[in-house]
Parts: structure tokens; C-alpha cells; sequence
């Protein structure tokens, strides 16, 4: 075998070992960013008087809770959000209107210790004297994301 064909072999088995590479890294990226799961409402629970808890596919729960209550409006609240699915990678609460498109709200949690995750938020103003929000909590793993909705009313002082 002369040295080009070697060169060509070697280049060639290069370029198979970084396309697998890469197919496998989109793969599994897809994977991780798909929505397992979307828990329903609970309906009858008012984040305006306290904590509000869902069950999660597999047995797990999550608790959110927004602090202080009345959940104030353009002013800096605590939010916290307490689990016991494993395997949490990133825990993430998305903001909005239920009737009026209020722009995006996005806060990224930060973990405090295993299954609890904490941060601060902001509501804007809306026009109208009550808001309906809801609050999607995202749980994201390896396995991908679960989505747990939590909805509570706002009123203009």
C-alpha cells in the first residue's frame, strides 16, 4: 500500500468515527430536549395562599412556591420549586398570560440542595384589574423535559 492510499484510509476512517460522533451527540441532544410529559392543572390549588403541588408521571411530585403572597406585580419575588424526581439536570419557571400574551418570563433556577431550586421573578403590569398567569415549571433530565403548570390569578392594587 503506498503512503496516499494509507493517507486516504486514515482520513477516511476519521471522517467516519467524527460523522458518528456527531450523529450520536444530535441524537441524544434531541432526546433531551423532548417534553415527556405535560401534568394537567390543579385547578384548586391557589398559589395566592400557599404552595401548590403536582404528581408527576412515575410517582414523583413537584411543589412551587411564590413568595410573598399576594404575588406582588413588577416587583422581585421568590420562587422555589422542591422535587423528588431523579436525575434533575435544570429546573426553569416560564411566565405567562393565560389570556393576553404578556411577552416571554423566563427565570432559570439554581439548585440549593438535592430536589430544591430557588430564584426570583418578576410579574409586569398588565392593563386589566385581574390576570390570570400560569406558571410552567420545567423539569429537565436526561431523559428529557416534564412540564408542570401552575395557575394563579393577579390583581391591581
Amino acid at each position: 500500500m503506498n503512503k496516499r492510499t494509507l493517507l486516504m484510509s486514515v482520513l477516511s476512517g476519521i471522517l467516519i468515527i467524527i460523522l458518528i460522533t456527531v450523529s450520536w451527540y444530535k441524537v441524544n441532544q434531541a432526546k433531551r430536549n423532548t417534553v415527556l410529559a405535560k401534568v394537567e392543572v390543579d385547578k384548586n390549588c391557589d398559589l395566592q395562599k400557599r404552595d401548590c403541588r403536582l404528581e408527576l408521571p412515575g410517582g414523583s411530585s413537584v411543589t412551587l412556591s411564590i413568595e410573598p403572597r399576594p404575588i406582588p406585580l413588577v416587583k422581585r419575588f421568590d420562587i422555589r420549586v422542591n422535587t423528588d424526581m431523579r436525575d434533575i439536570e435544570a429546573v426553569a419557571v416560564d411566565f405567562k398570560g393565560t389570556t393576553m400574551n404578556m411577552g416571554p418570563n423566563n427565570v432559570t433556577l439554581k439548585a440549593v440542595q438535592k430536589g430544591s431550586y430557588s430564584g426570583h421573578g418578576m410579574l409586569p403590569v398588565c392593563i386589566r384589574n385581574s390576570m390570570e398567569w400560569q406558571a410552567d415549571v420545567y423539569l429537565q433530565s436526561e431523559n428529557g423535559i416534564i412540564v408542570a403548570p401552575f395557575v394563579f390569578v393577579t390583581r391591581k392594587k
